[in-house]
């Protein structure tokens, strides 16, 4: 076996780091700086014959380690340590001592190679622990240019991936830079206590990422193929630059489900509402026909009552008798005829006032045959909806209103005029009844008149919270305001 002449050991360390191992430590201080050995020369194969020419030569080296002990291995040391300039492997068959990354390492042992990967078998090790000594890191893309120079040293960099599986007693990621000038395996052993820490089945090719860790030379087939990896220290080493596919499938998956699963809840809360609402709907139908039915019944009943009192009309011969008859026909017409607008529209509960005031006052008029000629009716009425509460009052007011107009303002063979308005005013309804009359008696409105007329309207507009208003300068006129 060749000698290590002094040519070949040479000192890569500042004269301050060496001082500081020789103070800080007694056992240290026999090895000298002209006893190191430099990592060059530990990889020394001048022939390149692919054996190093030191094998198993004893040396001595120092330097800071880059990776905690029992990572790599949970029983055996296997560690690198490195300075400025270079890095090495060091391996022991236990480990005498923790180590940390940054701690100080002076190593004794003999050259030795595992497939491919130069490295120092230590007999023994000492360790200063230190926490300032934390090696810098080296661009990814110069060692991927040129790994042999930072073999056992610390890098970091960017990446995408192009390749993953699982070799040589462990799984891998390949990854390229943007440049897309080279690229390198990033490596974790099957030994490595966290394996199962490293989660690579995420990661899909064309993922970008960041990683951190040990340049180094290992592979199975050297000599014939020289391979260099990135040993990964801990699954923080490993790094998401962008969100990776596997995520980015999880997401749109989700949202596919979700979208799914919203969809079917839609069609499933449709078909229940449509079913609900079928239900509704049908049932409404079917009141609507029972209500439309009693309308109906209800106008065909007082239709039957006012065919009654006709009949009575037709068989009495007392003028008084005949008034009071006519006067009740008129009213039980009145309401018939609200009963027969709420059968015949779509809506049971509100009436076009507009137009049942002009189909009263003309039904009215037809009553009153000798006055058919020569009065003239005159309408101006806005189209306002009411209540039936409200209709009901409102129409027996008018009834009444126009009765007595044809009854005391109009004389046969004479031109009559008979004039409705209806308007709305702000919130209010505004109902004005005129003739060209001769006018009111003086009796009407005061406390002494008490006829059933006088009483009624009275009653009615005080049932529409109305206001009257009645002037007989010109023939007779009532206004009345009520709320709309």
């Amino acid at each position: 076996m060749k000698n290590i002449s002094s040519a070949h050991i040479c000192c890569k360390f500042t004269l301050s780091f060496v001082f500081l191992l020789l103070v800080c430590t007694p056992a240290i201080a026999q090895v000298s700086s002209d006893s190191l050995t430099s990592y060059s020369t530990i990889r020394t194969d001048v022939n390149e014959d692919n054996v190093l020419d030191y094998l198993g030569e004893e040396v001595s080296i120092t330097g800071i380690a880059n990776i905690n002990s029992g990572l790599l291995h949970e029983h055996y040391l296997q560690i690198f340590i490195q300075n400025d300039s270079a890095g090495m492997s060091v391996f022991a068959m236990q480990i005498d001592e923790p180590v940390e990354v940054g701690d100080s390492l002076v190593v004794r042992g003999k050259i030795a190679e595992y497939n491919g990967l130069a490295e120092v078998h230590a007999d023994t090790y000492q360790v200063i622990k230190s926490a300032s000594n934390i090696p810098n890191f080296n661009p990814l893309s110069a060692a991927i240019t040129d790994p042999e120079r930072y073999l056992g040293m610390l890098v970091e960099g960017e990446g995408s991936i192009i390749e993953k599986g699982s070799t040589f007693n462990g799984k891998y990621l390949r990854i390229s830079q943007e440049n897309g000038f080279g690229n390198m395996m990033v490596y974790v052993s099957n030994f490595h206590r966290l394996f199962d820490d490293f989660n690579f089945d995420i990661l899909r090719i064309g993922d970008k990422v960041s990683v951190q860790g040990i340049v180094t030379e290992y592979n199975p087939e050297f000599p014939n193929e020289r391979l260099y990896k990135l040993f990964l220290r801990t699954p923080s080493d490993l790094g998401y630059v962008s969100l990776p596919q596997f995520y980015v499938y999880l997401l749109f998956g989700g949202f596919v489900l979700a979208t799914v699963f919203i969809i079917g809840w839609v069609v499933v809360l449709r078909n229940k509402v449509n079913s609900k609402t079928s239900e509704v709907q049908t049932s409404l139908k079917e009141k609507e026909v029972l209500l439309r039915e009693i309308h109906h019944r209800v106008k065909n009943s007082l239709a039957i009552i006012s065919g009654l009192i006709e009949l009575q009309l037709d068989s009495t011969d007392s003028k008084e008798a005949l008034t009071v008859l006519q006067n009740s026909q008129t009213r039980i017409q009145s309401v018939g005829l609200i009963h027969e607008k709420l059968y015949l529209t779509d809506s049971f509960s509100d009436i076009d006032l507009d137009h049942y005031i002009k189909d009263l006052v003309q039904a009215i008029h037809g009553t009153f045959t000798k006055y058919k000629d020569d009065v003239e009716l005159f309408f101006d009425v806005e189209r306002i909806e009411l209540d039936i509460d409200r209709v009901i009052p409102c129409g027996l007011l008018i009834n009444e209103l126009v009765v007595n107009a044809f009854k005391h303002a109009f004389t046969q063979g004479q031109k009559g005029r008979l004039e409705i308005t209806l308007r709305k005013q702000n919130e209010n309804v505004v109902l004005k009844v005129s003739d060209n009359g001769p006018g009111l008696s003086k009796e009407f409105g005061k406390e002494s008149d008490e006829s059933l007329g006088s009483m009624l309207i009275n009653s009615f507009t005080t049932q529409l919270n109305a206001e009257m208003k009645v002037d007989s300068k010109n023939g007779a006129s009532f206004t009345f305001t009520f709320p709309y």
